[in-house]
């Protein structure tokens, strides 16, 4: 990660040791050094800002936005969020373009629809910014959602103790074919 220095956040606290110089490199907390979660999830999910809509602005809203390809995919009836994967990764977990997979750590699932590319590194999941649907398949916080969510993956710790920001990008994952329990 590579963190800018704020002179609004410099006049707050100057002293503040977490607040390090201008373009100071610092390793996330989840990734491949950490080897016990890694051996576990192998997989890192990055989720950049959506490209259809303004953060959640007009999505889910059952209007046209979801017919936009690339945004979402409708498969049995529902509009999934897509979840881009590299094919070495698809093939190694048993999965192909359009199936349903379940991202999933620790902190809970979701399913996306995936999308099979080489525009993704092996090792990285791409799927978009939280969506503004949160569709749990059963019990809210313990339940697999379908509704593209993925910020359920996202450690609740701040990135800073003096600052709100979450880390959206620090996160490790395992994806597999999802199959709906009867």
């Amino acid at each position: 990660m590579l963190e800018f220095e704020s002179s609004s956040l410099q006049r707050y606290a100057p002293d503040d040791p977490e607040r390090q110089p201008i373009l100071t490199y610092r390793e996330s907390w989840e990734g491949p050094h950490a080897e016990g979660l890694f051996a576990k999830y192998p997989l890192q999910l990055i989720s950049p800002h959506v490209r259809h809509s303004f953060h959640t602005h007009n999505d889910g809203k059952q209007g046209t936005l979801n017919e936009v390809a690339n945004h979402r995919v409708l498969l049995g009836g529902h509009y999934h969020w897509i979840a881009r994967i590299h094919p070495l990764d698809s093939i190694a977990r048993g999965i192909a373009d359009g199936d349903l997979v379940r991202l999933f750590n620790d902190r809970g699932g979701v399913i996306c629809a995936a999308q099979v590319t080489e525009r993704v590194r092996p090792g990285v999941v791409h799927p978009y910014e939280s969506s503004a649907v949160y569709d749990p398949l059963g019990a809210p916080g313990l339940s697999d959602d379908r509704g593209g969510c993925v910020n359920v993956l996202t450690p609740s710790r701040m990135m800073i103790e003096k600052s709100h920001a979450m880390a959206a990008n620090s996160r490790l994952i395992e994806v597999e074919p999802w199959r709906r329990e009867a």
